[in-house]
């Protein structure tokens, strides 16, 4: 299980207002839902990348070094838009530019948020605007020029009912650079207003407490007001492990709340920290949450120090305060090295619900976080005649373009039987009230290919009724019930002439044989 934290997200239309996702969706399943499980375990579904990856790749002298390593991606629901405010860096084309340092990179001092346009989601423009120009560029789609620092990391909220300035941002302002300009108060994130998405106006002073650091997601919400999660490093246990190229010690999320976006308080528990379940080498970069029928669904980045990659890992909360995870391995993980995401894959804000599926946007890097292997810097012999740089605080060049990635949002993950093939696994509920409703199941089922070994194989799925001292009903025993096999987005449990459950039903035995339970509901 996961610390506490409160967390509440926005819809895709409007992530400045949370909202109830619903979408066909039944009610989130997680083990609460069970007073026993026996043989049977959690199937997280991959993510479809989409083919035409990449969206958006560099090829302006501003960001021709990279597109999108972070930022805010949405359907804007004033004028219908997708509007993505994403980073962009200009190129670095050889080490050679940095000759003192040749593994240290000038990515973090480069970095500036740029506005993109789509009426699909898919396919992108730069609009031209008039806030920065850039070399003989008189129009550019630059959000803020570097004289009050670098931008990024951007949080927007859009509210449309605040007809003045509908448009609002949370975005972090450094200097990284003695040539370069610097934020009005110190580095840290500040607060933006705007009538139209481009062109922006600064609100108060700098917001360096608690979050002093930098990945914070901004959103608003009705009880809390201002909620921000950051990442910040949490002090090193013994059973943590950093490789010698690594300085920053167990990445975890925090959380804070401010009603008015000045003043914010931190909450005295994190939300995502390293536990005994994890790897040695896992860190938790930032959790990006969406509210669904029952609970909430975090997206999460996951930072692995040994390799230098990001991935992405799928959590689940009944009230956003205690996370538990279906499986600990990525439900997207990184292709090979060299394709984009293949070192880094850094998820924008926020999940997009459309046409019946979830998406994440993100910033697919081909390479890695650090610089491992450099002969010209100092290094350390691990063996193997394998050599790697010893000292932390270097960075590659962060390459990346835009991407996407979905999953059907009603099949992101399920209970499935643990042993596979003939043995059947059982599941449980707990006790409730069942009478004279029907049972709906969100299942598949795996078939065959061998017609001898159907009846051995063939997957199904079957229910059992149990009444309050959690003995089986007559009628409604596991031989009663007729086998559930295909593929169903949403059918009623059938029972020998009947399927509405009757007056002493309180719990339901499910028995799986190479089925995935995606979700069941109990209603009229």
């Amino acid at each position: 299980m996961r610390l506490s934290v409160s967390i509440f997200l926005t819809m895709a239309l409007a992530p400045a207002t949370p909202a109830l996702c619903q979408s066909g969706r039944m009610p989130l399943l997680m083990p609460d839902d069970f007073s026993e499980l026996n043989l049977v375990a959690w199937r997280v579904e991959l993510g479809t990348p989409d083919p035409k990856n990449p969206l958006i790749e560099g090829m302006m002298p501003w960001d021709a070094g990279g597109v999108g390593i972070h930022g805010s991606v949405q359907r804007d629901p004033i004028d219908k838009k997708w509007k993505a405010y994403l980073v962009c860096t200009p190129a670095e084309t050889t080490p050679a530019d940095h000759p003192k340092k040749p593994w240290a990179s000038e990515n973090a001092a480069q970095r500036r948020v740029c506005l993109f346009e789509s009426a699909d989601g898919v396919h992108w423009t730069r609009p031209h605007l008039g806030n920065v120009t850039f070399g003989p560029h008189k129009k550019t789609n630059i959000i803020f020029d570097t004289d009050d620092g670098v931008s990024a990391y951007s949080s927007v909220l859009i509210d449309p009912s605040n007809k003045n300035w509908p448009y609002e941002m949370f975005v972090l302002r450094e200097s990284w650079s003695k040539v370069r300009g610097k934020p009005p108060q110190g580095n840290g994130y500040y607060r933006y207003r705007s009538r139209d998405g481009r062109s922006w106006q600064r609100q108060g002073n700098v917001i360096n407490d608690p979050m002093k650091g930098d990945l914070c997601f901004f959103y608003k919400d009705a009880k809390e007001g201002y909620v921000a999660y950051y990442r910040l490093g949490a002090p090193g246990k013994k059973t943590d492990h950093l490789p010698v190229y690594e300085d920053f010690p167990r990445r975890s999320c925090f959380r804070a709340v401010s009603q008015d976006g000045v003043t914010w308080t931190r909450d005295p528990m994190m939300a995502l920290t390293n536990d005994e379940r994890d790897h040695r080498d896992t860190q938790y970069q930032e959790c990006v949450p969406l509210k669904v029928p029952g609970g909430y669904l975090g997206m999460i980045t996951m930072y692995h120090p040994i390799t230098q990659t990001l991935n992405l890992r799928l959590a689940a909360s009944r009230d956003g305060r205690r996370w538990w995870f279906p499986d600990r391995r990525p439900c997207f993980d990184n292709p090979p090295l060299g394709d984009h995401g293949g070192g880094m894959i850094w998820q924008s804000q926020y999940p997009i619900i459309d046409k019946g599926r979830l998406f994440i946007y993100y910033g697919g890097t081909e390479g890695p976080h650090r610089q491992i292997f450099d002969s010209r810097a100092p290094f350390r012999d691990i063996g193997y005649q394998e050599k790697v740089i010893d000292h932390g605080a270097h960075f590659l060049p962060f390459n990346s373009a835009l991407c996407r990635v979905s999953w059907p949002l009603i099949r992101l993950y399920a209970l499935a039987s643990a042993a596979g093939g003939p043995t059947v696994g059982v599941a449980l509920t707990t006790p409730r009230k069942l009478a004279g409703k029907k049972l709906f199941v969100n299942l598949t089922t795996r078939r065959t290919s061998s017609p001898a070994a159907q009846q051995h194989l063939e997957g199904y799925l079957q229910v059992e009724l149990l009444d309050g001292h959690g003995k089986p009903l007559p009628g409604f025993f596991r031989e009663d019930c007729q086998r559930l096999k295909g593929d169903h987005k949403e059918v009623a449990v059938q029972w020998r002439g009947s399927d509405r459950m009757p007056a002493e039903a309180r719990q339901a035995r499910f028995f799986l044989r190479r089925a995935f339970l995606y979700g069941f509901d109990v209603r009229e």
